[in-house]
C-alpha cells in the first residue's frame, strides 16, 4: 500500500473516469490529495457535470503515469464528503483550491473512495509487471 501511496503523492495529477447519463465513459485531467490517515480525496465544483456524474453512478477510476511510464489506476466506490470543516481546511491549505473556491466555499465539493483497488502497471525492458490489490 505504501508503495501506491508514494506513487501518488509523487504523481498527483492524472485523470479521471466517470460515466455519463447514457453510461459512455468521461475521463478528465485531475489532481488527487491524499490525507494524513491515508484518504484519497478528490475535489471539484458541484456546479460541473463531474459532480452530477458522481451521484448518478458513485464509482469512478483515477490513473497517473510517472516519468518511467509506470502507471497506478485506482478505483471505487465514491464517497461524498459531508464535513464542511475538512472542505474549508483544504481551502485554506491548498493555494490552487484556494484560488479557485476563496469566497465560493459552498460550490466546493469533495469526495473519497471506499472498496478501493489499485491496478499497478511497470513498463521493464524485458516485460511489464502487473500488479492487483484491493485494500
Amino acid at each position: 500500500m505504501r508503495k501506491y501511496l508514494n506513487f501518488i503523492k509523487e504523481n498527483p495529477m492524472g485523470f479521471l473516469a466517470t460515466t455519463d447519463k447514457n453510461g459512455k465513459p468521461r475521463v478528465r485531467g485531475f489532481g488527487i490529495m491524499i490525507t494524513e490517515d491515508n484518504k484519497i480525496f478528490f475535489g471539484t465544483s458541484n456546479k460541473r457535470r463531474t459532480f452530477s456524474q458522481l451521484k448518478v453512478n458513485p464509482y469512478a477510476e483515477w490513473i497517473a503515469k510517472s516519468k518511467k511510464s509506470s502507471t497506478l489506476r485506482v478505483s471505487g466506490d465514491v464517497v461524498i464528503e459531508k464535513d464542511m470543516q475538512i472542505k474549508l481546511n483544504t481551502i485554506e491549505n491548498s493555494p490552487v483550491i484556494k484560488n479557485l473556491y476563496a469566497g465560493r466555499e459552498d460550490e466546493f465539493e469533495m469526495f473519497y473512495l471506499e472498496n478501493v483497488e489499485y491496478d499497478w502497471f511497470e513498463m521493464k525492458m524485458t516485460i511489464p509487471i502487473k500488479e492487483k490489490r484491493s485494500s
